[in-house]
């Protein structure tokens, strides 16, 4: 009768289920071990694969065009190493007809526009392209088709694509919806096509959501150089299988060049143009993750190092028995990857709260926030992360424990504290912890620093009791009609008398909260000697009363100021400073394309208008009774979108409610937007610094407090350890102070030696914080300081307990320990 051997895979399977049984008993032994270990790993595990998710959604996931990689756009860069992604139309066609059959050209204007969809008129994000737009970035509309060559002539009908949202929200999925017209900025156009579920095209901060063929008739005049579109344009490239970037911008540079021998051509691929400003940011918290699974990987090797020391006539018993070192590394390597995966499993619930709790702002920070999700890639990224956590933290512990001597292991006892190389590696572990942990501590301080000055910031207006809101009017309903006669003041009538709201007021921008901007060309008067750019909004009177703005010289509109009185305009003082220069009451201003002459009748304070972090633009108002319905600037400022203040007696929430039935009641064709407060406007306006500084500054904290419970476990492991050293010492005749002393003196060296590296780190690292920081330098000298000694403190308050216990240790005892 032959025995059949067991094949190596079985052995395999044999030994490494005793070796997981074996840890289990090991983790009953010591459950607190076990216990701080898990949550350690659970944290470090947890946030690298919410930061893991975040990146590769927005740097890495493919976008929803074929073979994206192939897509660029050109980038044009002065001296100054200013860059430009837009031409003008003559440009278009002479660098398409430069690149040749290099690659597919298509070409772009994106802006907003208003649409009167079957749900109500509402802001849209628009993109007029060149007909090829879908057949360059590879995307067929789920329905209908997408435009012909023969719909970009002025003589062809209108026509539409829109997204799938806009589809759901608007047309309410009609799957007749082809075919229906709707009105875009005032214009007929025709449903050819809805884009998939998907599909996204970055627009600004927006998604694109309706899409027009650009008319070829309107670019061929935009060539004069006159037409206030004429650089507009974004091209778009897919370049053709086996053709390099290298070769598509060497033709383009030959081009320009006969132009202008000073701004220099490249491409950039469309994903790192659409990612390039959250780029640092995503580094610098990544780098953060990072740092923070590091710290908690060297925690935990630290401990299991000291778990060696305790188990070493375990280990010395199990070699005299046999054991190979192999057996010995897989069995801790084992206890490694249990550990590790229970921690992953809390680790993946952490990550889960913590795109839960971050999504607000990351959806209002980040390009590409749909693409954050847990996905293959993610699930892959979690397992290997596992898989690496185990090996970072085990791999030391095991090969250490595998060197133990089989007789010293014996004869040691079991109160061993590990040999000189366990020792060593503890103590480097432990100075690389604290350096990892006070370079993410001065991080979190500069942001910490950072949202103080973002928070003292003076904005010029008040945030309090203050509700703001969007308002749209139907195009076709008011065509012939002045809105701001017929509509704006009625309403501002009524919720003026509305009881709870002490005064409204409409601007087509409010602070803080600009989804559309206009520029109007100020052209030469007797105070300036060439043309000036300025931002130019429209406002009601009582403007300045609602937002708590203060006037510095004159006065702001009143009710006097109508249509048949002389035009005013109001300018703030960055206009001043910079154009005038001295008094600015009584000048004249010429603005608009079909200019209009307004004296100026005061000087506002300078507000914080595009965000807290941003300067002060020149700016100029106009009163909204005097724009005429047959001007430019009524056309492009009030004959569609108006943005609503109301000051409140009592908490905004409370208003939101009544305000939306007057709104209705009074004009129940108006769309209006979402509601919001100015103290959240104030908020989203400092996201990202607000973002980077929740996360950096939990980061910090939770480095702090790994680095010192950690500490204090493993001080407190390497007291008991040494119980019969210290008795020998104290019956030697060492006080109480000595043994303290001895304790704290170690703990201090090797903080100082990772404070020290630390500061070194920091110092390189904490650069990448740039992009995010407000009123403080990388170097600032105070976080640079108030880190360390933080972290020096508190570790040394952590080695008091350790150092008192073994201070207390009776000789007589402890002489007489195993």
């Amino acid at each position: 009768m032959h025995r059949v051997s067991p094949s190596p895979q079985s052995l395999w399977t044999r030994s490494f289920r005793a070796d997981l049984r074996f840890a289990a008993r090991q983790f009953r032994r010591a459950p607190a071990y076990a216990v701080f270990t898990v949550l350690v790993l659970a944290l470090g595990i947890g946030t690298v694969t919410a930061m893991f998710t975040i990146g590769y959604g927005v740097l890495f996931k493919p976008l929803p065009f074929r073979a994206d990689r192939q897509l660029f756009e050109v980038v044009e860069r002065n001296q100054k190493g200013d860059e430009t992604y837009q031409s003008s139309y003559p440009e278009i066609v002479q660098d398409r007809d430069a690149i040749g059959n290099l690659a597919e050209f298509a070409f772009v204007s994106s802006g907003v526009s208003i649409l009167d969809a079957p749900s109500g008129a509402e802001l849209v994000s628009e993109v007029a392209s060149s007909p090829n737009l879908f057949a360059t970035l590879g995307v067929e509309p789920i329905l209908g088709r997408a435009f012909s060559p023969s719909e970009q002539v002025s003589d062809h009908p209108d026509v539409v694509l829109i997204s799938y949202d806009l589809w759901l929200r608007g047309f309410a999925s009609d799957p007749h919806v082809l075919g229906k017209t709707v009105h875009i900025g005032g214009v007929l156009h025709t449903v050819v096509g809805v884009m998939p579920k998907h599909f996204e095209y970055p627009v600004y901060d927006r998604r694109a959501e309706v899409w027009i063929p650009l008319d070829r008739t309107a670019l061929a005049k935009s060539g004069n150089g006159n037409n206030v579109y004429s650089n507009s344009y974004e091209p778009i490239l897919r370049l053709h299988p086996g053709v390099r970037p290298q070769a598509v911008q060497a033709a383009l540079a030959n081009v320009h060049a006969q132009f202008s021998k000073e701004n220099q051509i490249g491409l950039i691929r469309f994903r790192d143009l659409l990612v390039r400003d959250a780029r640092p940011a995503l580094l610098a918290l990544a780098i953060a993750v990072a740092v923070l699974w590091l710290i908690a990987c060297s925690n935990v090797a630290g401990l299991m190092l000291a778990r060696v020391a305790a188990r070493r006539s375990e280990i010395a018993v199990r070699s005299a028995l046999g054991a190979q070192r192999h057996r010995i590394v897989a069995q801790f390597l084992t206890e490694s990857l249990a550990l590790s995966t229970v921690g992953a499993s809390g680790g993946l619930a952490l990550a889960l709260a913590i795109l839960r709790v971050f999504r607000h702002a990351l959806q209002t920070m980040l390009p590409l926030a749909a693409n954050i999700q847990l996905n293959w890639a993610v699930w892959i990224g979690f397992v290997v992360l596992t898989l690496l956590t185990a090996l970072a933290f085990g791999t030391v512990p095991a090969l250490l424990a595998a060197r133990t001597g089989t007789q010293s292991g014996l004869r040691s006892g079991r109160k061993y504290a590990g040999d000189r190389s366990q020792h060593r590696a503890r103590n480097i572990l432990l100075i690389g912890e604290v350096a990892l942990s006070i370079a993410l501590l001065i991080g979190a301080g500069l942001m910490l620093r950072t949202m103080y000055a973002l928070r003292h910031v003076p904005l010029g207006f008040r945030t309090d009791h203050l509700l703001l809101t969007s308002l749209t009017a139907p195009g076709d309903l008011y065509k012939d009609q002045n809105v701001g006669i017929v509509a704006w003041q009625p309403l501002l009538d009524e919720l003026r008398r509305m009881p709870g709201v002490q005064q409204a007021a409409f601007s087509t921008v409010m602070p803080l909260k600009h989804p559309l901007e206009w520029l109007t060309l100020v052209y030469k008067t007797n105070w300036t000697q060439g043309n000036v750019d300025a931002v130019v909004r429209a406002a009601s009177p009582g403007l300045m009363d609602v937002l708590g703005i203060a006037m510095y010289s004159g006065r702001f509109f009143d009710e006097g100021d109508t249509a048949a009185s002389l035009p005013v305009t109001v300018v703030n003082r960055t206009f001043v400073n910079r154009y005038l220069g001295g008094n600015a009451i009584g000048k004249q201003i010429r603005f608009g394309k079909t200019p209009v002459t307004a004296t100026i009748i005061g000087v506002i304070d300078d507000i914080h208008q595009e965000s807290v972090a941003e300067p002060t633009r020149p700016e100029i108002y106009i009163c909204i009774p005097q724009v005429a319905s047959n001007t430019t600037l009524y056309k492009a400022l009030l004959s569609r979108y108006m943005e609503l203040a109301v000051r409140t007696e009592a908490d905004p929430a409370t208003m939101i409610g009544a305000l939306r039935r007057t709104i209705a009641n009074e004009n129940p064709h108006l769309a209006i937007g979402e509601f919001t407060t100015m103290q959240a406007a104030v908020e989203d306006s400092i996201g990202a610094q607000k973002l980077a500084a929740g996360v950096v500054g939990t980061f910090g904290a939770l480095a702090l407090l790994i680095t010192v419970t950690g500490l204090y476990g493993l001080l407190s492991f390497l007291v008991e350890q040494r119980t019969q050293e210290i008795g020998i010492r104290m019956a030697l005749g060492a006080d109480r102070s000595h043994v303290v002393g001895l304790i704290l003196r170690q703990t201090l060296v090797l903080m100082g030696a990772g404070a020290g590296l630390g500061l070194a780190l920091a110092f390189w690292s904490d650069r990448l914080l740039n992009g995010v920081l407000y009123g403080v330098t990388a170097s600032d000298p105070f976080a640079m300081s108030l880190a360390p000694l933080a972290l020096l403190l508190c570790g040394l308050l952590a080695a008091a307990i350790p150092a008192r216990r073994a201070a207390s240790v009776d000789p007589v005892v402890a002489l007489r320990a195993e």
